[in-house]
């Protein structure tokens, strides 16, 4: 038994050929193509980008991860929520054709180059308006889970969510004064389902078990959020742009718009 155990762990490597001296280099596996992120929302930036001009010069703070969670998964340790949010806000803004976009991610080569004496500090644009915030809530909801099993044979299911929330703020840069403000939150949705069969044939127990997972991309989620809050942020300082782009929304499924307290 334990021979044919030792068999069939080595026939899967055998059948595609992944065994090699350490001279030789193995084939990789091709996945699926390079692609574009694309949200839910990339039509609502379209509508926006046609139907509200984004006058003057924007920029991008700081949206930092203010969770405090981590996550031991894979090779590593590292945070659950993506430390990238602001590079995605200042991609939204171009999308969103904002009249001019002047990068404040990272100063330090601009820095660079005053200290070294070769650039005026006085030549750079200054903002008119900046984005800052912060991914500010993940908390993990408990799920429902049910399993029916009849003489050891039987399906299970289990489903799991999470709650990301996070805020945002628009200001003025000449005065400091937060013009719109938003916050939004979102249930990140997980589901298993499988069917397990544990069976005895004489003195041999016989377990097999056939699954499948589904898990909603947090990080792709978190795109559409930023996508979202620029939307609201523009909307309650041009309510007359949800009179254009408001449908786009409702057409999102599961997403509910509870107004804003400034429109």
């Amino acid at each position: 038994m334990r021979t044919i155990l030792k068999t069939a762990a080595l026939l899967p490597l055998l059948l595609t050929g992944c065994i090699a001296t350490s001279q030789e280099n193995i084939e990789l596996t091709e996945g699926p193509p390079v692609q574009t992120l694309v949200t839910p929302y990339d039509r609502l930036i379209g509508c926006i980008s046609q139907n509200a001009r984004l006058y003057g010069v924007w920029a991008v703070g700081d949206i930092v991860d203010a969770t405090g969670k981590f996550s031991a998964e894979y090779a590593g340790t590292g945070k659950f929520v993506s430390q990238g949010a602001g590079d995605m806000m200042q991609t939204t803004l171009m999308k969103a054709k904002a009249e001019r976009v002047v990068n404040r991610r990272d100063p330090r080569p601009v820095i660079s180059e005053i200290q070294l004496g070769i650039r005026d500090a006085k030549q750079f644009t200054l903002m008119d308006y900046y984005i800052t915030g912060s991914v500010n809530t993940l908390d993990f909801i408990p799920g429902a889970a049910a399993e029916v099993t009849v003489a050891g044979i039987g399906p299970r299911y289990r489903q799991n969510r999470a709650i990301v929330g996070l805020d945002l703020h628009l200001t003025d840069a000449r005065t400091s004064e937060v013009l719109a403000a938003v916050n939004i939150s979102k249930q990140i949705f997980a589901d298993e389902a499988g069917f397990g069969i544990g069976r005895f044939f004489g003195d041999t127990l016989v377990d097999l078990d056939i699954s499948g997972q589904s898990r909603e991309p947090l990080q792709l989620s978190l795109r559409s959020m930023l996508q979202f809050g620029l939307y609201e942020m523009l909307a309650q300082l041009n309510p007359n742009i949800k009179g254009s782009c408001q449908e786009i929304v409702d057409a999102v499924e599961g997403v509910e718009d509870t107004g804003s307290a400034n429109t």
